[in-house]
């Protein structure tokens, strides 16, 4: 596993210089840098002019329900899609997450939401970026819900939720190109999958394989912990 060099894996995002700047804040390649510090989820408010229905831009739809330990979550999307909440509990329910990964330029679709049911559950809001994937990931137990601080980026396209330790929660699967894009055009290299913790921890990463389609398990990717080693 020695020398490879992915492009970006982990997009770390300060929401307001994003609202400022229209800019990632910055990126990171995993071989390059120490390992990612946990983070905790942090608290998330419902914007002050959000109705409990979650909309703000009429008309709003609904793209995605998924059931997730006896409650629902609710992907609703505002005029275009270029702006949505989550709805934790139903249509009047006061829980609304603000879906911040747009403001990356992702686009709301009926593909967008995965939620997976664990003693901490979560789901994860994603869409196109930049020839790529990025996501945003909220975490819940017990009713209560809030929003990790950090987007993640998968530079192959595939992002998505799976239990692949022994935690509690599941884990977050970025696929990567094993690619230097400095010097080549990545599209057709090896890639490999690299992992992360509910905190953002950098759990692992995978050994390479010929194509996103190849990785264990695709399109359900089921990757197991003993076949994670260093980044």
């Amino acid at each position: 596993m020695a020398g490879r060099r992915p492009w970006a894996v982990i997009v770390v995002a300060v929401l307001s210089a994003l609202v400022a700047g229209g800019a990632l804040v910055a990126a990171h390649q995993a071989r390059d840098r120490p390992a990612a510090t946990s983070t905790p989820p942090s608290a998330s408010t419902s914007p002050s002019q959000v109705d409990v229905d979650g909309c703000v831009r009429e008309p709003c739809a609904v793209l995605a329900t998924v059931p997730v330990a006896g409650t629902t979550v609710e992907l609703v999307a505002d005029r275009g899609a270029r702006s949505g909440r989550l709805r934790i509990g139903g249509p009047n329910s006061s829980e609304v997450i603000e879906v911040t990964v747009t403001d990356l330029g992702v686009r709301l679709t009926r593909e967008s939401l995965q939620c997976v049911v664990s003693a901490l559950s979560a789901c994860v809001v994603r869409g196109s970026y930049e020839g790529g994937t990025a996501g945003q990931v909220v975490a819940g137990r017990s009713g209560k819900w809030s929003s990790l601080t950090k987007p993640f980026v998968s530079d192959a396209g595939f992002l998505a939720l799976a239990q692949v330790t022994v935690d509690s929660g599941p884990e977050v699967v970025a696929v990567q190109h094993d690619c230097d894009r400095a010097a080549t055009d990545c599209a057709g290299t090896p890639v490999f999958a690299q992992v992360f913790t509910m905190g953002g921890a950098e759990a692992g990463c995978t050994r390479d394989y010929s194509s996103v389609e190849a990785l264990p398990g695709f399109p359900a990717v089921e990757i197991r912990s003993d076949q994670l080693s260093p980044c």
